[in-house]
């Protein structure tokens, strides 16, 4: 039997049928429209697929400010008789230079809650490998009233691709609460996302928006408080110019969260008369990272152009639909199919005839006349 080439490798064309069947036609025009809805309206404008997006850099500059009155006596002092249920210490009421450290960092920021002070000598010299400090004195306490000092927080934010650039003072800016509503603040002391002015917050405050008590009990050792032992806490600044129509306008909003399972300590060593002299502070703190994120968006012609291309899919897929309901479940699929499909006859041998008005043709079937 020989082979036919030409059935095995036919090549299949698009054929134009028009079906009067008003049920196709109502149904492959409602999908027409859904799809046209989908891709310009939710697609286009309300997703903004016009927009080429990147995230933004920028930089952080924090300030610490001690209260101009501390607050005495509180629950967690040596000198306080009323209950407590963690270890008291005694309480030092230190100024805003000696609770921060390190200084001069440009991502995070420290302020310390309790010290374990150590008065060391080494009675020996340090050229020799085997000499050891030696723990002369030991004193632990905490930093009283740490809740009242405020933290300043001076923040500027670009975006490289769009070369926007704006300081934190010159946008408007938010923070989320506990139950995520965005607030902002604009107080005596506290102040959040006024144009014009400075980031300012309390201590005490911030915590508050992590849900955070400082003489809850640790995150590691539910024996101590996070006082005791310190806490890292995530500063989240994010910025946003999409979520109006207006690319000009920017917001950001600090959202602020605990990091689970951690404390936090850090050593620092003060030299006293010598190098073999010297007060070893144990550090325990808080511990602010700051991380600066968000979507700015800019005008692209590719971007729409890409939003409107990967909508031809759908139109696609909606033919394939309706073609497929035409020749296979209505009761006139058979009518249908043969409309819509048609072999033609092999064009390889060609038949030579006249026809009525003496022309030669050439057909590769008469029968097929």
């Amino acid at each position: 039997m020989a082979i036919d080439w030409d059935s095995i490798l036919a090549y299949n064309t698009i054929k134009v049928v028009r079906i009067r069947d008003r049920r196709l036609g109502i149904l492959h025009l409602c999908f027409l429209v859904v799809i046209v809805l989908y891709i310009v309206v939710y697609s286009a404008i309300i997703n903004k697929g016009y927009l080429s997006t990147e995230e933004p850099v920028g930089s952080i500059r924090t300030s610490l400010w001690s209260p101009n009155q501390f607050k005495d006596n509180e629950s967690y002092c040596k000198n306080n008789t009323e209950p407590y249920p963690y270890q008291k210490l005694e309480c030092v009421y230190f100024d805003d230079a000696l609770v921060s450290y390190p200084i001069g960092d440009d991502v995070g920021f420290t302020a310390s809650t309790r010290i374990e002070i150590s008065e060391q000598k080494a009675n020996c010299s340090l050229l020799n490998p085997s000499c050891r400090f030696k723990t002369l004195n030991k004193t632990n306490v905490y930093l009283a009233d740490i809740e009242s000092f405020t933290v300043l927080i001076d923040h500027t934010m670009y975006a490289p691709s769009s070369q926007i650039q704006y300081n934190g003072g010159d946008l408007s800016g938010y923070i989320l609460d506990q139950n995520g509503n965005e607030i902002q603040l604009n107080e005596s002391v506290n102040v959040i996302g006024v144009q014009g002015k400075p980031d300012v917050l309390e201590i005490g405050k911030l915590l508050e928006f992590a849900g955070v008590n400082l003489d809850d009990p640790s995150l590691t050792n539910s024996s101590n408080s996070i006082r005791y032992d310190g806490c890292v806490i995530f500063v989240f600044i994010e910025y946003s110019n999409t979520f109006s129509y207006d690319l000009k306008k920017i917001k950001y909003v600090y959202s602020i969260k605990i990091v689970d399972d951690t404390i936090y300590n850090i050593p620092e060593a003060i030299i006293l008369g010598d190098v073999n002299s010297r007060l070893y502070y144990k550090r325990h703190a808080i511990r602010l990272i700051f991380i600066q994120t968000g979507v700015i968006g800019s005008f692209n012609f590719q971007s729409l152009l890409l939003t409107l291309v990967s909508g031809i899919g759908l139109l696609t897929v909606s033919t394939l639909i309706v073609d497929q309901l035409a020749i296979r479940f209505l009761p006139q699929r058979k009518s249908y199919s043969d409309v819509k499909f048609q072999t033609t006859e092999s064009f390889r041998k060609k038949k030579k005839i006249v026809n009525d008005d003496g022309e030669v043709k050439l057909y590769n079937n008469i029968e097929a006349l």
